[in-house]
């Protein structure tokens, strides 16, 4: 190729090149019968960058071209081109095809192309592909790039296979920058990424409705991923990725319904995530076995996935857990497994709706601090089942209710704390079977109508009831009457000196577990009631035996028995007679001289049966009473 081959535009590239000077093919006047627009062709581009135009002494070659429209193919596949290209304003009719190119920097700023093909390309600076419109997509695919990568702007179409920006393997030794109102309409494949500096989604949008519309799956990035006002239409996948600081989408929209609208799974994060704000996700946010060195920041999130988890957070790792005032309208929050060393706190938060099973699952968690529910609003199961806290869990001013029968399971809890203080009575049962907490504070006025208590321990309850209104609380246990509840709550009262208190439980529950034994059991039960409290009410067998002794004396006396051997036989005595009879271990020498006959002989037969009776009952109750507090 030659000068005189050259149209106008050309020929002034030509001799612009050499001391890189800038070319506005728009200043270029056009020939009668040209197109309206001056146009450059692909070869003449080409043959400059590969060495056809000669750098003048003292001046750095470069290709700087405005507003032309570039014909043909602009081919450099496998090309090293040495000299700086900006092509700004510029409309190609074929898609450049860089592929497995060596470029010192590229800049094709405001351009409309076909399509973009760098696939394999290395460019030692930056690469600059800004406000462009490239309705087949750009591909960066294991391309290397020493600088930064901009994208900022661009609107960005999918090729034949779907993708707008296929970066598959991508390394940027700077920054990707995808901010700036930046649109892509089909899917962005970031996978195994590696970029060193932060990567900008500001204000973006990346629509690949029901399929995966933003991948950055197993990326490394060496910054921050600053993603405020995102907006995804399709799944947002960030599986095992490596991030070194933050990752900021508050703001964001997520939006895949029914389906995962983030996934997040492996995802290790040296700093937050913040997903706060007006943040909105319409599908499942899954951020299973996730990493995070600092908080995950939900407050004010809007969240659903009716039938589903709308969070799911089983088994990840995370300093806090803030979601005041977030909002899930439709499927549950899990965190089963999940390991937080701060605060889970959830105060204001709105979870589940009528119907659903499960608003929020959290067994097994383990919370270094406190989980804060104050004034929540769940409308299915709270589960905390085998949770670890080393705090509180409060629930002041929450309402629950739940469709299952089951609305707070707590079962084999463990915390320092937890206060059951609902707005409202809790519409369901409370389980807190084999929990283990230090203090346990609840409101009479909203006692739920069933709370399951067998095996719970605790040191201290709040507020400081009489046994009266306690045992109205254990009787509330849909199990019956079990052992361990009421004697927790006797040793409770032991500690705190009142042992009339702790014996007024203990009698209680005795008097409760005979309703369901067998008809024999029930029945000594009973005698041992009515004689002596079993074993709490011992000044009832001395009401029973001075009854009884003072019957037989009244009646001996009024009719003395007649005695076995007259001659030898001491004188007679009502009231000792009646107390040998009675007392079974006594021996006044009374019984053995005197044989009553008709009714005074059934009498005595009462009065030893009736002696024996309470000697036995008396001793059992005892040897229980020496056995509990």
């Amino acid at each position: 190729m030659t000068p005189t081959d050259l149209g106008a535009a050309e020929q002034r590239l030509w001799t612009a090149f050499p001391h890189g000077g800038w070319v506005d093919a728009a200043d270029t006047a056009a020939p009668a019968g040209d197109t309206p627009a001056p146009s450059v062709r692909a070869e003449v581009i080409r043959a400059l960058l590969l060495g056809a135009g000669e750098p003048e002494p003292g001046q750095v070659a470069g290709l700087r071209l405005r507003n032309a429209r570039i014909t043909g193919t602009l081919d450099l596949l496998h090309a090293t081109v040495d000299s700086a290209v900006v092509l700004e304003g510029c409309r190609f009719d074929e898609t450049p095809r860089l592929a497995q190119s060596t470029l010192r920097s590229l800049r094709v700023y405001g351009c409309r192309m076909p399509g973009f093909d760098g696939a394999g390309m290395r460019v030692e600076g930056r690469l600059d592909l800004r406000a462009g419109v490239v309705p087949g997509g750009v591909r960066l695919d294991r391309a290397r790039i020493e600088g930064e990568v901009l994208l900022g702007g661009s609107l960005l179409g999918a090729g034949g296979d779907g993708l707008a920006l296929g970066g598959d393997g991508l390394a940027v030794g700077g920054g990707l920058d995808c901010g700036e109102d930046f649109v892509a309409d089909g899917q962005v494949l970031l996978r195994g990424a590696r970029i060193e500096g932060p990567v900008s989604l500001e204000g973006a949008t990346v629509r690949c409705p029901g399929a995966d519309a933003l991948i950055l799956d197993r990326a490394v990035v060496g910054d921050r991923i600053l993603a405020p006002g995102l907006t995804v239409i399709g799944r947002f996948r960030m599986f095992n990725a490596t991030i070194a600081g933050s990752i900021q989408l508050s703001g964001s929209r997520l939006s895949n319904p029914d389906g995962m609208a983030l996934g997040a799974g492996g995802l290790s994060v040296r700093g937050a995530v913040w997903c706060s704000g007006s943040f909105t996700a319409e599908g499942e946010v899954r951020l299973i076995g996730a990493e995070m060195g600092a908080n995950l920041d939900l407050d004010g999130a809007a969240l659903g996935n009716p039938g589903g988890s709308a969070l799911t957070l089983d088994r990840a790792t995370v300093t806090d857990v803030h979601a005041t005032g977030m909002t899930v309208d439709g499927g549950h929050v899990t965190l089963v497994g999940a390991q937080i060393r701060g605060r889970l706190d959830l105060r204001r938060t709105r979870l589940g709706t009528e119907g659903e099973d499960v608003a929020l699952d959290a067994e097994a968690a383990t919370v270094g601090d406190s989980i804060l529910c104050q004034d929540m609003r769940a409308a299915a199961a709270v589960r905390l089942c085998g949770a670890v806290v080393g705090g509180s869990v409060l629930f002041t001013g929450a309402r629950l209710a739940g469709r299952d029968h089951l609305v707070l399971d707590l079962r084999m809890i463990r915390a320092a704390e937890l206060l059951l203080s609902p707005a409202e009575p809790i519409r369901g049962a409370v389980n807190l079977e084999h929990a283990q907490l230090g203090v346990l504070g609840d409101d009479p006025e909203h006692w739920p109508a069933e709370l399951g208590l067998d095996g719970l321990t605790y040191g201290a309850l709040k507020p400081e009831l009489p046994a009266v209104s306690r045992l109205r609380w254990l009787a509330r246990d849909p199990a019956g009457p079990r052992p361990q509840p009421y004697e927790q709550l006797a040793a409770l009262y032991v500690r705190a000196g009142d042992q009339a208190e702790a014996r007024r439980v203990l009698y209680a529950k005795e008097r409760r577990q005979r309703r369901g034994r067998p008809p024999l059991s029930r029945t000594w039960g009973a005698l041992q009631d009515i004689t002596v409290g079993y074993g709490y009410r011992p000044w009832r067998a001395a009401l029973w035996l001075m009854l009884l002794h003072g019957i037989g004396s009244v009646a001996y006396a009024l009719s003395p028995p007649p005695p076995l051997k007259p001659d030898e036989t001491p004188h007679f005595n009502a009231v000792a007679y009646a107390t040998d009879l009675l007392l079974p271990l006594v021996d006044l020498g009374q019984e053995r001289a005197f044989n009553p006959a008709g009714g005074a002989q059934w009498l005595s037969y009462l009065l030893i049966a009736g002696g024996w009776i309470l000697a036995t009952t008396v001793a059992a109750g005892v040897a229980r009473a020496l056995s509990r507090p």
